[in-house]
């Protein structure tokens, strides 16, 4: 399952990547009503091992919209965030991108709540 939720996700990336790193994003995967057994963070792990052999490395913009569609595609009620820095180290202030599932953290240890305003959600 988590094969077929990588792709896609991959297909899901490829299909909304525009020129010169702008995304447009007509809409989102529905969540899938049955929801797998694993926990979220065994399922975000096993993405990011099929991402890895599909698409390689990705930034942190296109790993969150990458783990957001496989989780939803799994049953997954994840959503994707984007912030700003509230205080950058240098300046200009810095983006960054996660994915929340059940209002948790799931793609990353940073703590991304304390450290960026959130300035969309989807």
């Amino acid at each position: 399952m988590v094969r077929a939720a990588a792709t896609e996700a991959r297909r899901f990336l490829e299909s909304v990547r525009g020129d010169a790193g702008a995304y447009q994003i007509e809409s989102w995967p529905q969540t899938v009503p049955v929801r797998s057994v694993q926990r979220v963070d065994d399922v975000v792990a096993s993405l990011r091992v099929e991402q890895r052999r599909s698409v390689g490395f990705l930034d942190p913009v296109e790993d969150a919209l990458y783990v957001t569609v496989g989780l939803r595609v799994l049953g997954f009620p994840a959503s994707f965030h984007l912030g700003r820095e509230i205080v950058p180290a240098t300046p200009p202030a810095g983006f960054y991108a996660w994915v929340e599932c059940d209002g948790e953290v799931v793609s990353t240890s940073l703590p991304v709540k304390e450290t960026y305003l959130e300035v969309h959600q989807a």
